[in-house]
């Protein structure tokens, strides 16, 4: 089952300048590999593997060799004499009934898918981690930007109220508005470069290494998750077929059923073909002086019945059925998570995108708003303070929009997860997205402003 966000992310992988492609991927593979998490994982299915070996091998046969040696020594009332001898003994067994052996495979079988997906669900919890990590620096950049941006505004703002100032257009409360503005973003700079500085030091960490090619990249404004209202049911039905954290509990319910199978087998018989062979040497015995040799070879089929084990069987079997309910409600648990997290991230990345939006619209009003501010504060029909606040509302309205489209691409990046979708394709479709450009900062709106000595017009 597919959905129209899929198809934008497939046209976003034919995107970008070229060389480009793969710098995530490889930042994605670098922090699987350091991420103790994956390798836990990739651990436990490696030894549930060989619990399936062990499992295969209930079925076939088994052989022991066996040898004894004895040294005797006899005394008699007028002689004393010592002998030794050797019994080397090979058996075979074949099992012929082992009921217990086919659950037991399944739940080994169980065991391995149920760590097969867990594994799936740590790299996908891995990939987000990165991808988060990866748009706070870049939210944090920008900030820094805005900020930087904000501060070359407030100065051209100060410089104006100066001038206006010099000739006698403005009172100092319009100087000391401007310089007071510029602490106050001086201060919210601080605060972004700390910021930034901290968000690259956590990315640094699961990277494995500085990334500073980042700074570098600028998120594709024009491009923005396509999530049709009605594909909700879409995504939850994806979600119960392919969510690796719903399959895990899915196999381990199974696992636990055939625990079940197995432990009510105990009440069971067992049969087994065995064939054994006996080499016997001694160099004589008690009544004989004259050393032996001899073989011995013996096939048979030997029955057993369990009769009674002190309620142990029956004990395992409750056990089995209690740990089996058990896993039953983890699964619905589970689901319940998954079905979760698939309407709020849906929610949430549909929300980011109207806000986008709607952000971007206001964002040029916004601009509009202030030039005609700014004009209104040249000819005097402004006060400072207004063109002020309305420089901070353009810069806010940017930021917000800043972060409403990393917010957008980071929500719909943990849907897929969610979906079970999440693959090597779309880390190179956002790869593509987060195209490398020169440092662009948002420059303000520039008006004319009167010249030193210069009278603005009344």
């Amino acid at each position: 089952m597919r959905w129209p966000g899929l198809l934008v992310l497939a046209l976003l992988a034919g995107a970008g300048p070229a060389g480009a492609a793969g710098w995530l991927s490889a930042v994605r593979d670098d922090a699987l590999g350091l991420d103790p998490a994956v390798a836990a994982a990739q651990a436990q299915l490696r030894a549930v593997e060989e619990k399936v070996v062990q499992a295969r091998a209930g079925f076939g046969p088994t052989a022991n060799i066996t040898v004894d040696q004895n040294q005797t020594h006899y005394a008699e009332t007028l002689s004393r004499r010592s002998f030794h001898g050797t019994v080397t003994t090979l058996q075979v067994t074949q099992p012929l009934l082992h009921n217990e052996l086919f659950p037991a495979l399944k739940s080994a079988q169980a065991q391995f898918e149920q760590a097969r997906a867990s594994l799936a669900q740590v790299r996908d919890e891995s990939t987000v981690r990165l991808l988060e990590a990866v748009f706070d620096a870049l939210k944090a950049r920008d900030a820094v930007t805005l900020a930087s941006a904000q501060r070359l505004a407030a100065e051209e703002q100060l410089a104006s109220a100066r001038r206006s100032f010099t000739v006698g257009n403005v009172s100092v409360i319009d100087v000391r508005e401007a310089e007071a503005k510029i602490d106050t973003v001086d201060a919210q700079a601080i605060a972004a470069a700390a910021d930034l500085a901290l968000k690259q030091q956590l990315l640094t960490e699961l990277a494995g290494r500085p990334l500073p090619e980042l700074l570098e990249r600028s998120l594709d404004g024009d491009r923005m998750p396509d999530l049709p209202p009605a594909s909700m049911l879409e995504w939850l039905a994806d979600a119960q077929l392919h969510n690796p954290q719903l399959q895990a509990a899915q196999r381990t319910l199974e696992a636990s059923e055939a625990e079940l199978r197995k432990a009510w087998q105990g009440h069971a018989p067992t049969v087994n073909l065995t064939y054994t062979y006996t080499n016997n040497a001694d160099t004589g015995t008690v009544t004989s002086i004259f050393p032996r040799q001899g073989q011995a070879s013996a096939v048979g089929v030997s029955l057993n019945i369990p009769l009674f084990a002190s309620g142990a069987t029956q004990a395992r079997v409750r056990e089995s059925m209690a740990l089996r309910d058990k896993v039953r409600a983890d699964v619905d648990a589970v689901r319940r998570t998954v079905q979760l997290g698939v309407r709020q991230n849906f929610s949430a990345a549909l929300s980011s995108v109207s806000l986008a939006h709607g952000l971007e619209t206001a964002t040029r009003s916004l601009e509009v708003a202030f030039r005609a501010n700014r004009r209104g504060y040249e000819v005097g029909m402004k006060v400072n303070a207004e063109v002020l606040d309305a420089q901070t509302k353009v810069f806010e309205s940017r930021r917000n929009l800043s972060r409403a489209r990393y917010d957008a691409w980071l929500s719909y990046v943990k849907l897929k997860s969610y979906a079970g979708m999440l693959g090597d394709e779309d880390i190179d479709a956002l790869d593509r997205l987060l195209v490398v450009s020169p440092s662009q900062q948002p420059q303000p709106s520039r008006a004319r402003t009167p010249a030193p000595g210069e009278e603005a017009p009344q």
